[in-house]
């Protein structure tokens, strides 16, 4: 019996021993790299059981268990019922790079309203919601990514963020190639030609090399994929090359932009000119003028409380309801035969549009760094090449030349109540009146002269 006992006791120590061994060299390190609350910064104020949970790796599996919770949400369309569960699973677990993805593109992109314009008081918390998802995973592309097009594609107005964030995404060693040339577009965008020139051709001699170290007996031409990419960098090296060129970019900084018909010269005067009308209660018509024309300009039409502005930067929390009492509808208006025509409905999205302000601005804004290339070609990437008596402003986004208009509303004049329960018209000077049939949508058919 002395013997057994003896024996168990060995036993019991050995494997005491064992246990210290694996959980100081094994367990701890893991635990500490994947699951410890002081890597997530909430350890204060948590509970025993709330300690010991996150000691067994309870916080990974509750977070994907609600994330599953939240999918099915975003397949029924209940958004609002997403956003305390987005928080909760990014607190468990700081590690799902999905869910800072997908969360920030629901909370900028699919709170919408009847028309499909997304809320634009929420981008801010997108945004935030992208700034402590780079910080809890700074070693890999994606987020600094997803954040970088959220101001490139969002935004617009901030291309010099977005196009830090691009750098930042493409220094990480997972970046996948192909967006690389983010890094040029957002550049261009942000005024930055050169620079842009660069990249592509960087990123041209990098994949071509790619491509010659892998051709093998087994592969004599190369693998296939890295020989679209190589294509691709060519391509757009070549592009970028042509469009410096015939928009006298280069002739510009020789001296001698005057000596060529370069497709910038001769301004194309826009002759901005517009008219609002409150057809309904909480329901705009937007008709106008425009001097160029070909398809595919876009003028941004915002609708905001006047003394609302919105900062395009984090959020300082994820409140989704700090904002919920400002109005600011944003939208685009298709341009096409010279004119616009667009009919802005609000009346359904309350919520959205609460007018709780007594005085509004509508504004009017283009710039030619997020036209379309084909009007590029024209007007430039500064709008060197376009002109506009009225409404041109070299100061708002210098050096680009852009174009804006405002005008001031009332909430009587919004809702039609009082003086105004027959309806409110604003033309402005130049207005050419538009005929069209009313679509309700984007209307174009002729101008009465």
């Amino acid at each position: 019996m002395r013997i057994n006992r003896r024996k168990l006791w060995a036993i019991v120590i050995v494997l005491f021993v064992f246990q210290g061994a694996l959980n100081q060299f094994s367990i701890f390190p893991m635990w500490k790299q994947r699951y410890s609350t002081h890597k997530v910064g909430v350890t204060e104020g948590l509970s025993t059981d709330q300690l010991l949970a996150s000691l067994a790796g309870l916080r990974e599996m509750v977070a994907g268990i609600l994330w599953i919770k939240a999918d099915e949400y975003f397949d029924n369309g209940q958004f609002d019922a997403v956003l305390p569960i987005i928080r909760l699973v990014t607190w468990l677990d700081p590690r799902q790079i999905e869910v800072y993805a997908t969360g920030s593109w629901h909370i900028g992109y699919n709170f919408t309203d009847e028309q499909n314009r997304s809320d634009r008081r929420y981008v801010p918390i997108a945004l935030k919601l992208l700034d402590d998802g780079v910080h809890q995973n700074p070693d890999t592309y994606r987020l600094y990514h997803e954040y970088g097009w959220m101001y490139y594609h969002k935004v617009e107005d901030r291309y010099d963020r977005a196009e830090q964030l691009f750098e930042e995404a493409v220094s990480k060693p997972d970046v996948i190639p192909a967006l690389k040339s983010m890094v040029a577009h957002a550049a261009l965008k942000n005024g930055d030609p050169e620079k842009a020139l660069q990249v592509f051709r960087n990123l041209e001699v990098e994949f071509q090399k790619a491509y010659d170290e892998s051709k093998t007996p087994e592969h004599p031409d190369g693998l296939r994929d890295i020989g679209i990419r190589k294509d691709v960098a060519e391509t757009n090296l070549n592009t970028m090359l042509i469009r410096m060129t015939s928009r006298g970019y280069f002739a510009k900084k020789r001296g001698d932009y005057d000596a060529m018909p370069y497709d910038t010269q001769n301004p194309v005067d826009l002759g901005f000119a517009f008219k609002v009308e409150i057809v309904q209660p909480r329901v705009l018509r937007v008709t106008g003028n425009w001097g160029i024309p070909t398809t595919g300009a876009r003028i941004r039409c915002t609708l905001r409380d006047s003394d609302y502005v919105i900062e395009w930067a984090p959020s300082k929390d994820l409140d989704f309801d700090k904002d919920k009492d400002h109005t600011y509808m944003q939208d685009s208006l298709y341009t096409q035969n010279g004119q616009f025509d667009r009919r802005i409905d609000m009346s359904r999205n309350p919520t959205m549009y609460p007018f709780k302000e007594g005085k509004y601005t509508l504004e009017f804004y283009f710039s030619p760094r997020s036209a379309p290339n084909h009007i590029q070609d024209k007007i430039g990437w500064d709008g060197e090449g376009m002109t506009d008596k009225r409404y041109l402003n070299t100061e708002m986004r210098k050096p680009a030349r852009v174009l804006f208009a405002s005008i001031d509303l009332t909430r009587d004049m919004i809702l039609r109540r009082g003086e105004y329960r027959n309806g409110y018209t604003y033309r402005s000077p130049g207005y050419k009146e538009v005929v069209t049939r009313d679509t309700g949508d984007i209307i174009e058919r002729s101008l009465r002269r």
